[in-house]
């Protein structure tokens, strides 16, 4: 199941992007006419639509992990046949959100993935000498943009370099998760592109926490994609182009460590809770970028971002 979110007059609607071509279901409204069409009060039935599927993804997944109640309503539209016109929203690039709502948490995992491609013939040049330790940082709130956002340019950078990264949606509160079990603890999937500003964090001494803040540095989309349509999430292609050039193309496999082993690490120290973001690095190909750069990003199963860079203002 896909779920998107609609930037509206009526706030940000949680809707179904693969049901009704050229437009996205509003998942409350779609529920409220179900209702409706079985002999709930109109108010009552927008009332209970409400209260239970809620507007934003974490609190979704903290009322409702199994997303049980939005997967019934997916069921009933499923061909869009007689679903009425107020039901659904122009499908408009621009208008869509991060599809993760307002996270609690955001983290981001580094060195995760070779820093270059092995040469032919050549030894690999990571794995052979052994995976590095886990590392990773806190990446701020406020840094969340839309998947079609522009990426904003900072006038304090001149070093502003875009990844992109497979990322996981937590769906239950989390604590001390074992690496065997680990994965159970995932509702889904996010394209995910990290954005960091080199100059900033080597004046910051290393420390990425400012540096990979700004807004629009942490671009998410276009759909959150719940866990059982990707069976292997550690087989996946991940390409990113910049004005056209392919910068990075590699996979998921190439991670030296396993979506589990970050989640067992990483709840070691941090509970994480349902609609929590966790990034899972990039593989190599990473580049700066300027303003009016084009960029593109696509992850599969996961569906594309697109961006342009603009100036500060």
């Amino acid at each position: 199941m896909k779920l998107a979110i609609r930037r509206t007059y009526l706030g940000d609607r949680l809707c179904f992007p693969d049901v009704v071509p050229g437009h996205l279901v509003d998942v409350q409204a779609a529920y409220a006419w179900q209702l409706d069409a079985r002999g709930a009060y109109r108010d009552d039935a927008i009332a209970r639509a409400q209260r239970e599927i809620r507007p934003e993804l974490p609190a979704l997944l903290q009322a409702d992990p199994r997303l049980d109640a939005v997967r019934r309503v997916r069921e009933q539209v499923a061909d869009g046949d007689g679903l009425p016109e107020e039901c659904t929203w122009p499908t408009d690039d621009v208008l869509l959100g991060p599809p993760v709502g307002h996270p609690a948490t955001v983290w981001d995992m580094s060195s995760n993935y070779p820093r270059e491609r092995p040469s032919a013939g050549g030894p690999s040049p990571g794995p052979a000498a052994g995976p590095p330790p886990l590392s990773g940082y806190l990446k701020a709130a406020g840094s969340l943009a839309g998947p079609y956002d522009d990426l904003v340019y900072p006038a304090i950078s001149a070093r502003v370099a875009p990844e992109m990264e497979l990322a996981v949606v937590i769906g239950k509160r989390s604590r001390c998760l074992e690496a065997g079990t680990a994965i159970d603890a995932v509702a889904g999937y996010v394209g995910f592109c990290d954005v960091g500003a080199r100059d900033v964090s080597a004046a910051d001494s290393g420390r990425a926490d400012r540096s990979k803040g700004f807004e629009t540095f942490s671009i998410v989309g276009p759909w959150f994609v719940t866990a059982d349509e990707i069976p292997d999430p550690h087989c996946l292609r991940i390409r990113y182009w910049v004005n056209g050039e392919l910068r990075q193309d590699g996979t998921t496999g190439e991670m030296f460590h396993s979506i589990p082993e970050q989640l067992a690490w990483l709840t070691s120290a941090l509970t994480l809770a349902p609609g929590d973001v966790v990034a899972t690095g990039t593989p190599p190909g990473v580049s700066t970028v300027r303003p009016g750069d084009e960029l593109h990003g696509e992850i599969e199963g996961l569906g594309a971002i697109a961006n342009r860079v603009v100036g500060a203002g």
